[in-house]
């Protein structure tokens, strides 16, 4: 990793938990605004999120329209039996939640709840960075790029759409992209979309 993107990391990291919490609530909204004109979230009945943490811009906006569209959300469920990959459970309302070995509440489920990321028509993804070209900085755990490796290796069918989820501020300047990294179709912020040409 780049001493460069390791700085990235951690200013963008600062920045969002210094946000003070009626502008992230703004922020929210407004991505949501953004995103429910997405043909693609129109269109996508299996949406994958994730539930904020330490200052990401929240998808509950998100989740609240795809419920009220009658859509299927599902949260990442980390299974370390399963080569560190994620896998993907049902969310709902009345979701009882726990948290996994970082911290990060997950549904309780029934192993046959489960869906594979191959099931999806959108994930939400969370990233700490981006750059006008849809390439993304995530926290380093490279979970969705083992998750979602399978989408750089087609040519069609490219399916769920990786739609990164951010505030405006953590764009920056062109990344490098690494040979592991599953690029994302689009970014969206509470100001602007960005699509990979």
């Amino acid at each position: 990793m780049s001493k460069n993107t390791i700085d990235i990391r951690k200013r963008n990291k600062q920045k969002r938990l210094l946000l003070p919490e009626n502008i992230q609530f703004d922020c929210a909204y407004a991505l949501s605004q953004q995103i429910k004109k997405e043909r693609s979230f129109i269109n996508s009945q299996h949406i994958a999120a994730y539930i904020p943490m330490n200052g990401e811009i929240s998808p509950l906006p998100i989740i609240e329209l795809a419920w009220a569209m009658d859509k299927s959300v599902y949260l990442p469920i980390l299974m370390p039996f399963l080569a560190n990959r994620l896998w993907f459970a049902p969310f709902t309302r009345d979701s009882i939640m726990r948290n996994n070995r970082f911290g990060i509440p997950e549904p309780v489920f029934h192993g046959k709840q489960l869906i594979s990321a191959t099931h999806l028509d959108m994930v939400l993804t969370p990233l700490v960075a981006f750059d006008t070209q849809c390439n993304r900085i995530g926290m380093g755990g490279g979970y969705y790029d083992r998750t979602f490796e399978f989408l750089r290796h087609r040519k069609h069918w490219l399916s769920p759409k990786l739609v990164g989820v951010a505030y405006e501020f953590q764009k920056t300047t062109p990344l490098r992209a690494q040979s592991w990294d599953v690029p994302l179709k689009i970014v969206v912020t509470e100001q602007n979309k960005y699509i990979r040409k």
